[in-house]
């Protein structure tokens, strides 16, 4: 498992790939996940297997595991808006 830096005060736009019974998650259900990460302003959107998700990271820098369902992530400046 790869390892990932969030830094205070960044938005972050990551597509998220879930598989098997996870595909069957609400968008609702993945944005807690990212909540209870420490995120705030979450939005997820997608169905199914791939879901593209928004957040702010409001807390001091930490560098975790990133989890094998998030395939990408980006760092911005400002809110980014989810593509369509």
């Amino acid at each position: 498992m790869a390892t990932y830096t969030v830094r205070n005060g960044k938005w972050y736009i990551a597509r998220i790939s879930l598989s098997g019974f996870n595909r069957f998650a609400t968008n609702s259900m993945v944005a807690a996940k990212l909540e209870d990460a420490g995120f705030i302003n979450v939005e997820v959107e997608g169905s199914g297997g791939i879901r593209l998700a928004v957040g702010y990271w409001p807390l001091d820098d930490a560098t975790a595991e990133q989890p094998d369902e998030i395939v990408d992530i980006v760092e911005k400046d400002s809110e980014p808006e989810i593509p369509t």
